[in-house]
């Protein structure tokens, strides 16, 4: 993860926003200090292919049995997250071959497939503990201000 990292939003539906929130809620009960964009990132990071495949997959499955349009909602928020290079190849990758398989997809499909059957926090949480060991979250705000002037406030 040394690449510069390129900026990427995702389209949320109430689900998705609820889905974020019960992860982030859990986390910090279990002592993980988390923001949103840590806990998406964590997620694609520590999601094989593979694994993001069959979730949209089944995400798909489920929009093709229901009828009507793939959400009832309204566009609950769009976050947008500092992903590695590497991390925006992944999703890219796995769109691709869901369009080879004729599954209409873009990379907020996956990534709300993988949030909507995310484990619970329980489960979670050591894996986002080591994430967050290997992967620090950068210093937002005034820490952040302080140390671009080297130190000093």
């Amino acid at each position: 993860m040394d690449a510069t990292p390129i900026k990427v939003s995702f389209t949320f539906y109430p689900a998705d926003v609820q889905a974020l929130n019960r992860c982030m809620v859990g986390l910090r009960r279990a002592g993980l200090p988390v923001r949103g964009g840590t806990v998406l990132r964590a997620l694609i990071h520590l999601t094989s292919a593979t694994e993001m495949f069959a979730h949209a997959v089944l995400l798909a499955k489920t929009y093709e049995r229901k009828g009507g349009p793939r959400e009832a909602d309204y566009v609950a928020g769009h976050p947008t997250v500092d992903l590695p290079p590497d991390l925006v190849k992944k999703l890219d990758d796995v769109v691709t071959e869901l369009a080879e398989k004729l599954i209409p997809a873009n990379r907020a499909f996956v990534v709300r497939a993988l949030l909507r059957d995310a484990p619970d926090a329980k489960t979670l949480a050591p894996a986002i503990m080591k994430y967050l060991a290997a992967f620090p979250p950068r210093p937002r705000g005034w820490a952040a201000r302080k140390a671009r002037k080297g130190g000093k406030p």
